[in-house]
């Protein structure tokens, strides 16, 4: 939907085919935590993820007045319990790391360090609640979170209100380049454009058996809901973490199942651990109301790496796909590279990582697709 936006705000006349619904697939099971990516994995899809996050505050304010509509972000910041003094080093090493290179925040207004480390007393100050060990925690003030009801409500509207023409149970069924122009095979016929960009997730490999394989990894996630505000940030606890709203609703997520294939229902074990996380975490949820539990599929790209560019022998055929667990928080740089790949611009060499069948060779690109 952002990339669709995005090319209709460029004046190009798009069509938005779904199997189903919009937004109803990975998206919608998503929760909507936006943290940057560890400062140890150092390569291309960390940088362009942070870059994604540092522009997501404009991305919102661009989206609401678009769509006419509130999206609801807060940037609160991301509380991580201390576990270890391996893992003291290792959140020194951040908090240096990110003081030194990452961008002030611009919607902040007293200075304030992206990264620090707190002292036990004052972790739990900030967080009375939190389970905090004798390291303390480290705090991203950085960090943020979106509300994905709203975000995909008002990428809908951005995408209607451009002009983009949105055909819903429409699944694409195969691809062709008959004409010299790529087409798409649906139940009713087919559409025929001067570019097709594939955005479908972990259904990739089903359009055609000659596209990039993306698949599927299975996350689990429940909804807790408290009587009053239990945890005003963000709080990480290893595999485990809590996005808390200030109407009481907490998001608990999740768990990283490859071997489930296509199956998305709930398991015991897997709520379990989500119920079993949170209380530890934070031991006043123990009481909290379960309301909702559920999973989703994230589409993972070979090495967990996206793909983002044209396909090779398919003229005029280009995806983004594959973004594991940061496709919600790539979505505004991804949209701006998918547009830049279509309408012609300058590709990046980070950028050109993520194309289907690269080694990474080119150190500078730019594209003559028009």
């Amino acid at each position: 939907m952002t990339c669709a936006w995005r090319l209709a705000q460029r004046g190009a006349e798009v069509t938005l085919l779904d199997q189903g619904t919009l937004g109803s697939g990975a998206s919608m099971a998503a929760l909507g935590a936006l943290w940057p990516s560890s400062v140890p994995n150092p390569g291309p899809l960390q940088r362009l993820q942070r870059e994604s996050l540092w522009q997501y505050p404009e991305f919102i304010r661009e989206l609401s007045i678009a769509a006419d509509r509130t999206v609801n972000y807060l940037r609160r910041g991301k509380l991580e319990p201390i576990s270890s003094e391996k893992h003291l080093a290792q959140c020194r090493r951040e908090v240096e790391f990110a003081t030194h290179y990452w961008p002030p925040i611009p919607e902040s207004e007293e200075l304030q360090p992206a990264m620090q480390i707190l002292s036990p007393d004052d972790a739990l100050r900030l967080e009375p609640e939190a389970a905090v060990k004798e390291w303390g925690a480290v705090i991203c003030h950085r960090s943020a979170q979106v509300d994905v009801s709203d975000l995909l409500a008002a990428l809908r509207l951005a995408c209607k209100r451009s002009g983009v023409h949105i055909r819903e149970n429409a699944k694409a069924q195969d691809v062709a380049i008959d004409t010299g122009r790529p087409s798409v095979s649906l139940a009713n016929g087919r559409v025929e454009s001067d570019c097709l960009l594939i955005c479908a997730g972990h259904g990739v490999p089903s359009i055609s058996q000659a596209f990039p394989l993306i698949t599927p990894v299975k996350g689990q996630a429940l909804l807790m809901r408290s009587n009053r505000p239990v945890i005003g940030h963000i709080i990480k606890n290893g595999a485990l973490f809590l996005v808390p709203w200030p109407d009481g609703r907490i998001l608990v997520g999740s768990t990283t199942e490859p071997e489930a294939g296509f199956d998305v229902s709930n398991t015991a074990a897997g709520v379990a651990f989500l119920a079993h996380g949170a209380i530890e975490t934070c031991p006043a949820l123990a009481g909290a109301r379960i309301e909702s539990v559920w999973a989703g599929l994230r589409p993972t790209g070979p090495k967990r790496q996206p793909i983002l560019g044209p396909l090779p022998n398919w003229p005029r055929v280009f995806i983004c796909a594959g973004h594991f667990k940061v496709g919600i928080g790539m979505a505004p740089r991804s949209a701006d590279i998918m547009t830049r790949w279509l309408l012609g611009g300058d590709i990046t060499p980070d950028e050109h990582q993520f194309v289907p069948g690269s080694a990474g060779a080119a150190a500078t690109h730019r594209s003559k697709t028009k």
